[in-house]
């Protein structure tokens, strides 16, 4: 049998416990219109096992790659990174799914911006449909682009894990994301991508339907905010922050506090952390800035629940 060619873009999708869900996000990857794309998919030990479906079991762009232990989001991103043959690297949350024929134009977008630049650390996102896990609506966001430390220390405003492009040589530059973290790795690995002078770029369309999942082990954030707290803000860390970036970070480490705290009903807790975080930067807004203009969704998407679709677990 030949040897395919390399491809030009990698699909990076973890997945942990999410069979139905996780062949609704490779099928809307395999869908895609990108010629010489491959999709890895990595299994963070799931139970049972994720099984590809029948039909795509063929596709031989599609490779299954299994963790035998459970070791989280970032580290199943972090193997999907290690194997990719490609110089792009796309990602693709399992509760997730792509917008048809999008991703070609996205990648075309952040092929010309680099052909025109040559900015090893600029990565590229893309509007995106948020559907509530409360209400059910959907609402479409389309993220700002920055360059800006503070707004990488203040929130992941722009879905990261289902509309990131990135070239491969970026991670070689910020390194990989931190194994230790099952909360909040895309908040510090974008940090470091800030602090070593790197830029958001942004396709202005939405790209993705993302489950706004809300429900998730609170000793994970906690042990997140620990750690991030210990990164950053600590006296004797050597990446310390300081000034407005570390309050930036204080505050927004509160606001997802307060945020579990509402999910569970502790409303003492939410009013202690959003109080804390408000003191840290004062502001009329919850949000620490203004990180995305709204648009209507399109009006042939609809929230998975009425698809008769499992929401987010």
């Amino acid at each position: 049998m030949a040897a395919l060619p390399k491809p030009r873009l990698t699909i990076v999708i973890p997945i942990r416990n999410r069979q139905e869900l996780g062949e609704r996000a490779l099928r809307s990857a395999a869908a895609q219109t990108v010629s010489q794309a491959d999709i890895i998919i990595v299994d963070d030990a799931s139970e049972p096992p994720f099984q590809i479906p029948a039909d795509l079991q063929s596709n031989q762009s599609i490779r299954l790659l299994r963790h035998p232990d459970n070791r989280g989001a970032g580290s199943a991103r972090n193997t999907g990174i290690a194997a990719a043959d490609a110089d792009w690297i796309a990602f693709l949350d399992s509760d997730d799914y792509w917008l048809p024929a999008t991703l070609s134009p996205r990648l075309e977008s952040a092929e010309t911006g680099f052909a025109a630049d040559r900015n090893p650390l600029a990565v590229y996102a893309a509007g995106f449909i948020l559907e509530s896990s409360l209400t059910k609506k959907l609402e479409t966001r389309i993220p700002r682009e920055s360059a800006d430390p503070l707004d990488f220390a203040s929130a992941c405003w722009f879905a990261p894990g289902s509309t990131l492009l990135a070239r491969r040589e970026v991670f070689d530059r910020v390194g990989p994301y931190d194994v230790e973290l099952r909360r909040l790795e895309d908040l510090d690995w974008f940090l470091r991508l800030a602090l070593q002078g790197g830029c958001l770029k942004v396709w202005n369309k939405p790209a993705a339907l993302i489950a706004d999942e809300s429900q998730f082990p609170g000793v994970h954030l906690t042990q997140a905010a620990a750690r991030l707290s210990r990164k950053y803000l600590a006296k004797e860390s050597p990446d310390r922050l300081s000034g407005k970036l570390a309050r930036r970070l204080s505050a927004y480490l509160n606001i997802e506090r307060a945020a579990f705290c509402s999910s569970h009903k502790q409303w003492f807790g939410l009013l202690l952390y959003l109080g804390r975080s408000f003191c840290q930067v004062p502001r009329t807004t919850l949000h620490l800035a203004r990180f995305w203009h709204f648009e209507p969704p399109p009006p042939d998407i609809e929230p998975a629940s009425e698809r008769g679709l499992p929401t987010s677990t």
